[in-house]
Formats: structure tokens, C-alpha cells, sequence
């Protein structure tokens, strides 16, 4: 490992644009389709009626626990479904996965088609269940 550091120091610039790029490529990752939101926001949102809940997962493990409220257009089918969505700019689409990964493909798919207000909710449902908050 001290070599590894010592290399770093030597190749210091090689290190720095590798270190540069690799900070970039996580910062995009990050903001990939949509801002991220927290459960708190995701019910402050959804308790003033101004968002609607997309859960992307499979629809058997749909039906076995989502968010009240909630509508499943599975991930695999989004690309095609995606215009069931209503397009309004007061309306602000949240999506729902399991662990907050794959939201982000489906947010590009809504930027990509003219959708403005798309949130992820960060974490996905295991944040959910891991505050202890109430699935249907």
C-alpha cells in the first residue's frame, strides 16, 4: 500500500487528473435523473398533493409492500409507459426503486421526454422500511 501512495506522489500529474475524473464521474452519477429527496420530503410532498409516486419495481414485489399512493409501472415496461404519466409542471414524479439505484435510469427516460419535476427517493424503499414507515 505504501508503494501504491508513493507511486501517486511520484506520478503526482497523472494522480491528480485520475483523482479529478474520478470525483466528476461520482458527481454525475449522483445527480443522474432527477434531485434526490428524502422520506421526509417524499411525504411532505405527497401530503400536499403535489406529487405523484411511481414505484418502478417488478409488480410481484409491487403487490407485496409499496407506498400508499403509489402507482407500479415496472422498470422493464417505463420506457413504453412512461406517457401514462401526467406532464405538469406543478405535479413533481417521484420514483421509487428498491435501493435508489435504478431510479436514475428511469428519471433520464422522464428528462428525455420534456418531464421537469422528477425526484428520486433516495435510498428507495429499503429507506422506507428502515424508518419504519407504512407500506400497503
Amino acid at each position: 500500500m505504501l508503494e501504491f501512495f508513493s507511486f501517486l506522489y511520484e506520478q503526482w500529474f497523472l494522480s491528480i487528473p485520475l483523482v479529478i475524473f474520478i470525483g466528476l464521474f461520482f458527481s454525475s452519477l449522483s445527480k443522474k435523473g432527477g434531485k434526490k429527496i428524502s422520506t421526509h420530503e417524499l411525504i411532505n410532498l405527497n401530503n400536499q398533493g403535489l406529487a405523484k409516486l411511481v414505484d418502478i419495481r417488478k409488480s410481484d414485489e409491487f403487490n407485496a409492500g409499496h407506498i400508499a399512493g403509489a402507482i407500479n409501472i415496472p422498470f422493464a415496461d417505463f420506457e413504453k409507459r412512461h406517457y401514462e404519466l401526467p406532464n405538469k409542471k406543478d405535479l413533481s414524479i417521484i420514483l421509487v426503486c428498491e435501493m435508489g439505484n435504478q431510479s436514475g435510469n428511469a428519471g433520464e427516460i422522464l428528462q428525455k421526454s420534456g418531464f421537469k419535476n422528477s425526484f428520486i427517493l433516495s435510498g428507495g424503499i429499503s429507506e422506507w422500511r428502515h424508518n419504519s414507515l407504512p407500506l400497503v
